[in-house]
């Protein structure tokens, strides 16, 4: 059942009256979004092709409604059938729901749609990681390369060789039409293989007729004439070879190392003793040159990854997990809001989220998952998601909390990681505080007056107890502020390794009493941590949230 069908059941259930909502577009069938009944629905489907559903419905005893919605086109007419009665408040009530929830509907689905856009965001960046830190798929690209390579070629049997430094051969990483038979490696010191030749001169190699045979007595089995050419790379001048030397050829202008093979390829089996043409030794030769290329990137990527020095993609990772968090001015106009998140490494664990639940109400929630780098980001992602989907599932903390507590269950029981993460809903109509405190020690709510007060926690952090998580209160006067911050601020060290405390950061917040904007706050408050560390290497995450709602309370 969807939202429209659940409120309107709920509407019989409450009036003893039917209800159907449905959207008529010109031109086009009318579609039903949802009815206390389905024979409901049936009975008023034909009313929704009439020229004025309103007569028609009097001609049954039945009442319709044009619901207006400007987030609906134009050329669109919502209307509610109802069944006649004489409850017409609860017909405009009706009337004024349908849209809304819809509405919140399209809202809360665009935001999913979104989160796992960015979520998804926050996994395809590290899977590219993966893929370039550790060459395991060497082998399937040498299978796919050498296949189609045979095939232009016109060879029928194949094999890669690939450069072993540690063994001092050239080993088989892939083969092509060879069946049961098995390809040996090749030693560096056997010159009498093609192999071997066309690796020490860096080139190519044709064979025909009886000269082939003993270059390589398994591709020649079958017959056919060779072919052999070097997997190479313009040369660095550092050998990479292991002990064995690449030879320096005379040229003009000087002695020239010209390449550093890192592998060759052997092509043979073609039919009717045809031999390969200087076509295909050119073409082999630039396929070779290219798969040499491809390896040695691959090589000095898994290197870089190895010494972590992927700056770019590091840099981006730290961007596409900023881009998951919300823009603090989602809570506007009703709220002011500023928050900042500086990851200890190019990534981290603290996060923020700011929810506009109402006109009235405002979710402000903080989280910090143990450690830094890239696994705390990765729970982190997850725990965001999961929280900007039951915030707005639930505006009471202590449930939102609870569900995102068991949505995460699984990942934190794996990984054995656990997260601070306090939330809280202003309440401006009620004039307080609904908060729920997962083991986050730095919340506080600000008065005008600069007295802070903790926002208590009530349960240890999540992944540590299935503890219920209770819901506390407290007042919210005009002037008030929270502020939520992570350990990464209170932790912060200078060069003789002083922490900078939270006494000091209370000092500052409570010295601001004349209005600061959160903007204003939380520069000061960013400008103490940088005053304190000046050029430190930060040791953990760094997050604050700072959010008030300046306007009258409405009573």
């Amino acid at each position: 059942m969807n939202e429209v069908a659940a409120l309107l059941a709920a509407f019989f259930e409450a009036t003893g009256r039917h209800a159907a909502m449905w959207e008529r577009q010109s031109g086009e069938s009318s579609l039903l979004l949802g009815a206390s009944s389905a024979l409901f629905a049936t009975r008023t489907e034909v009313g929704m092709q009439s020229a004025d559903p309103v007569v028609w419905a009097q001609g049954l005893g039945l009442c319709a409604h044009r619901v207006a919605d400007r987030a609906i086109d134009a050329a669109t007419d919502g209307w509610l059938v109802v069944e006649a009665g004489d409850s017409g408040e609860s017909d405009a009530l009706l009337v004024r729901l349908v849209p809304q929830l819809r509405r919140l509907t399209r809202e809360r689905d665009g935001a999913t749609a979104e989160l796992v856009e960015r979520y998804e965001e926050i996994s395809l960046l590290y899977a590219i990681g993966e893929l370039l830190g550790g060459t395991t798929s060497v082998e399937e690209v040498a299978d796919t390369l050498l296949r189609e390579l045979a095939v232009t070629v016109g060879a029928s049997c194949a094999v890669f060789l690939q450069s072993d430094p540690a063994t001092a051969t050239l080993t088989p990483i892939a083969t092509l039409g060879l069946h049961d038979a098995e390809y040996p490696a090749i030693t560096l010191d056997d010159g009498g293989h093609i192999a071997m030749a066309v690796y020490r001169n860096g080139g190519a190699i044709t064979e025909v007729g009886a000269l082939g045979r003993p270059a390589d007595p398994i591709l020649t089995a079958r017959g056919g004439a060779l072919l052999a050419v070097a997997i190479t790379r313009p040369s660095t001048g550092v050998g990479i070879t292991g002990t064995h030397q690449i030879p320096i050829r005379r040229g003009i202008g000087g002695d020239i190392r010209a390449t550093v093979p890192l592998g060759v390829l052997v092509l043979g089996g073609r039919g009717h003793d045809q031999p390969f043409t200087a076509g295909d030794r050119k073409l082999a030769f630039a396929v070779g040159t290219q798969i040499g290329t491809a390896l040695h990137n691959a090589t000095l990527v898994r290197a870089a990854v190895e010494r972590q020095q992927l700056v770019r993609e590091m840099r981006l990772a730290h961007d596409l997990q900023l881009k998951l968090l919300p823009k603090p001015s989602v809570v506007g106009p009703e709220a002011r809001a500023a928050a900042r998140v500086v990851p200890a490494e190019s990534v981290g664990g603290d996060f923020f989220l700011l929810a506009r639940l109402d006109r009235d109400r405002t979710g402000v929630l903080i989280g910090d998952v143990s450690g830094h780098g890239y696994q705390s980001a990765l729970v982190m992602a997850l725990a965001l998601s999961a929280a900007a989907i039951h915030v707005q599932a639930a505006f009471d903390p202590s449930r939102a909390l609870d569900a995102v507590r068991r949505s995460l269950d699984d990942e934190l029981s794996s990984t054995e990681m656990s997260i601070t993460m306090c939330y809280a809903v202003i309440d401006s109509r009620a004039g307080e505080v609904r908060f729920a405190n997962a083991g986050h020690p730095h919340a506080f709510r600000v008065g005008a007056d600069g007295q802070c007060v903790r926002l208590t926690a009530v349960v240890p952090p999540i992944g540590f107890s299935d503890a219920p998580i209770e819901e506390c209160v407290m007042s919210w006067r005009r002037g008030d502020r929270l502020v939520f911050f992570t350990d990464g601020i209170t932790d912060a060290r200078d060069g003789r390794d002083r922490r900078l405390g939270e006494g000091a950061v209370l000092d500052l917040l409570t010295s601001m009493t004349h209005g600061e904007s959160p903007e204003t706050m939380l520069a000061a408050l960013f400008a103490q941590v940088e005053g304190h560390t000046r050029r430190t290497t930060l040791r953990d995450d760094l997050a604050a949230v700072i959010v008030d709602r300046p306007f009258e309370d409405r009573s």
